[in-house]
């Protein structure tokens, strides 16, 4: 288990390691100027002001010599300073990482909630009129973009019905109720978005268990349906599903960038957008990094909790 447990962990550094090579070295190649963006159209800009900017943003060392720099400082907990307000990014980061961690989690609870349920109920009957209803369902919803989900629900809950705010952000420290109203429907689109892979994966991995000997020999006992279905198959099938819950994290991270920016939550997904219209390299290498940091770490602790609750890999660890 130690060495599993130390393999893991050794590559999820390399991952971490690559990931902020091409997060560089990607945004390096990125047309546009940083320094040149931030002056836009000031009047009396020289050349030689444009480069005493970028000498002190940095900008004029080689790229190797840039990334060593940005990589110290992350050490020493200093993501270093925006080129384009000179906001430390800490900072920047720190007033908007809590939305987007409060948006994560509601959303990953609610795809829970949805997808646990029916892929259940749809298990129960392979092929029949509810599995196929549930798995159409499903299908579509892995097809809709996330943003045409979230614009759907804007028009339907807070255009025609204005049941609930179509944009906006209030902090839960300040206001707890209007917190919760205003996370409801991008929390809701993600979690619609994110459903459908856990469905279609926990079907797949409860039609499997309910065909194995041991829910025949708990059948034979006379162990009721509820308690086969719910204490055997669904236990022993939700164990496989954790990976997946692990890429449903990723996803749900990745699409954040996308809803934070639909419904103006000031999260890391509206600091990435607005970096890259800035050319802020500082702050978007930074947030694309931590969101990255934070899908890692996740498959990470999945990887290791499937190792500890799944008999079978520790039996094979053992023979081995």
């Amino acid at each position: 288990m130690t060495r599993f447990i130390l393999r893991r962990v050794a590559i999820s550094i390399v991952m971490l390691i690559a990931t902020s090579l091409l997060v560089f070295i990607v945004l390096r190649l990125l047309p546009g100027d940083p320094v040149i963006t931030r002056l836009g159209s000031t009047p009396g800009v020289d050349a030689e002001m444009i480069e005493r900017l970028r000498a002190e943003a940095g900008l004029d060392a080689p790229i190797w010599q840039q990334y060593l720099n940005w990589v110290g400082g992350m050490f020493r907990g200093d993501f270093g300073q925006s080129y384009f307000n000179q906001f430390s990014v800490n900072e920047l980061i720190a007033q908007r990482l809590p939305a987007t961690l409060e948006l994560t989690v509601i959303a990953v609870l609610l795809a829970l909630v949805i997808a646990v349920p029916t892929a259940v109920f749809a298990s129960l009957k392979p092929l029949g009129w509810l599995d196929r209803v549930l798995t159409a369902i499903s299908t579509a919803g892995m097809a809709l973009p996330q943003f045409l989900i979230g614009i759907v629900l804007i028009v339907v809950f807070a255009v025609t019905l204005r049941w609930l705010p179509a944009r906006g952000y209030v902090p839960f420290s300040e206001d707890p109720a209007l917190n919760i109203v205003g996370m409801i429907l991008p929390s809701v689109t993600l979690a619609l978005a994110s459903a459908p892979l856990l469905i279609r994966f926990l079907r797949a991995s409860m039609i499997e268990t309910l065909a194995a000997p041991f829910i025949r020999t708990a059948r034979g006992k006379g162990v009721d349906r509820a308690g086969v279905v719910v204490g055997h198959a669904l236990r022993n099938a939700l164990i496989p599903g954790l990976t997946m819950l692990g890429l449903i994290v990723g996803y749900t991270l990745g699409g954040v960038v996308i809803i934070e920016y639909v419904f103006g939550i000031p999260g890391l997904g509206s600091l990435a957008i607005d970096s890259v219209f800035k050319r802020d390299y500082a702050v978007l290498q930074s947030v694309v990094l931590l969101i990255s940091a934070m899908f890692i770490l996740t498959s990470l602790i999945v990887d290791l909790l499937y190792g500890v609750l799944d008999p079978r890999l520790r039996v094979g660890k053992n023979r081995g």
